[in-house]
């Protein structure tokens, strides 16, 4: 099964051609082959702090079933419920209420994040799965489920890989893993991305340690570097100079045709990390909300003479995909900026990260919420045709709001060598 699906990625590779590239400290390609090879130190079994979330979020894949909300042992992890300062993250619902009924629109959240700190390495992994329902949520908890216990099994131990092409080499195998587990228990589709920092056997400069990405989809991986004090996107190559489609996440594990995932962005990417960087996973919801054009801060740059019919507000500047993925990486340094103003350590950890980065989408999307709110869609006494009205008033005012309503999911880590003496 694990041959087919890489026959399957590199059938995928040769319809969907991307040359390897280099663009700062980040590598990428369609392969593990495509990264560098840095010998890496032998990665330390022991694990010393987990979490997954929402609710028992990778712990249980039982379709329909909210299953029990302190997540249980899974995925060759025996305690998800020890997050640290270093390693967290949290996913939440950024729609608004629903008025007549508990629970927000958009329900169930069908983001899914798993967070695993070792004491030379970690993984990150982050699934968005695509749509409303329990189907796609229970492809997003199969994908995370499958992929984590896939890395659990094969990067320690004797076997393990000793460099980074062989990292990346597994965790694009636990893609595999985590396309089966959705077929077999009827999921539908999901992104999927998966970080795994380890630490370098050779430090380049004062670079020692590295990590390694794979991902399909829209769910972004990006990195706090602590020392430049900026944002790099290590997953940038998977959008690199289109402009970015909020309503198609690029590629999706699950059943897209058939059985078959769409691997159409699947990308393998690595960058060089300094001890206080700060890694950091996302789902669509939080990146979205950081972008220019969602922010109101710039329009798109049309891609076709049929999209340009229409001219831009003259107060708001054109942006290329590049202009646009630069202000979207400040719009993020800018808010992690402020936040380590505040603190009192010389470097953020990853839990202040992951607050502020909450905080922002939160009063970004305020006045949105307010606005759904207040408009009384789901009051019964309605008419077809009133609610229809509404619904086209509502529309045009929130054409003037900043922000965009969907499910949120980060998963963070602080790069750094943890202590062992907290074993889970």
């Amino acid at each position: 099964m694990a041959d087919g699906f890489m026959k399957y990625i590199d059938a995928i590779s040769n319809v969907f051609k991307r040359s390897p590239s280099k663009k700062s400290l980040i590598w990428s390609g369609r392969n593990a082959c495509d990264v560098p090879c840095y010998p890496i130190k032998p990665l330390d079994p022991h694990v010393i702090g987990a979490c997954t979330g929402p609710l028992s979020g990778l712990s249980h894949i039982q379709l329909d079933s909210d299953g029990p909300h302190d997540p249980v042992p899974a995925a060759g992890i025996a305690n998800w419920n020890h997050p640290l300062v270093e390693a967290d993250g949290i996913s939440l619902s950024l729609y608004d209420h629903k008025a007549e009924a508990a629970g927000r629109h958009g329900d169930p959240n069908a983001d899914v994040y798993a967070v695993i700190a070792r004491p030379n390495s970690a993984i990150l992994v982050v699934a968005d799965g695509c749509n409303w329902g329990p189907k796609p949520r229970q492809a997003a908890r199969c994908a995370a489920n499958g992929s984590v216990q896939h890395l659990n099994g094969l990067l320690f131990g004797s076997s393990a890989p000793c460099n980074t092409q062989g990292v990346t080499q597994v965790i694009l195998e636990s893609f595999n893993s985590a396309q089966m587990s959705i077929v077999r228990n009827g999921g539908t589709t999901t992104t999927l991305c998966v970080a795994v920092v380890c630490e370098l056997a050779i430090p380049q400069g004062d670079l020692r340690w590295g990590v390694c990405v794979v991902s399909v989809g829209d769910s972004p991986c990006f990195v706090w570097q602590s020392k430049a004090r900026q944002v790099i996107e290590v997953t940038s190559a998977a959008h690199e100079g289109q402009n970015r489609d909020m309503r198609d996440s690029g590629g999706c594990l699950g059943a897209n045709v058939g059985d078959k995932p769409d691997l159409g962005n699947l990308t393998c990417s690595f960058a060089l990390l300094s001890e206080g960087d700060i890694v950091f996973v996302t789902s669509d919801g939080v990146a979205d909300n950081f972008d220019p054009v969602t922010l109101l801060e710039g329009v798109a740059q049309p891609t076709t003479p049929a999209h340009s019919a229409s001219p831009p507000p003259v107060s708001l500047p054109v942006l290329t995909p590049d202009q646009r993925q630069a202000a979207l990486l400040a719009n993020l340094a800018r808010i992690i900026e402020c936040s380590r103003s505040r603190s009192k350590d010389e470097f953020l950890h990853a839990w202040e990260v992951m607050e502020a980065i909450v905080k922002h989408i939160i009063g970004v999307t305020d006045c949105l919420r307010s606005c759904m709110e207040s408009s009384d869609f789901d009051n019964p006494a309605l008419t077809s045709l009133e609610r229809r009205t509404k619904e086209l008033e509502v529309k045009e005012k929130l054409k003037t709001m900043r922000g965009k309503l969907d499910h949120a999911t980060v998963a963070v880590y602080e790069v750094s060598c943890t202590s062992t003496n907290n074993n889970t």
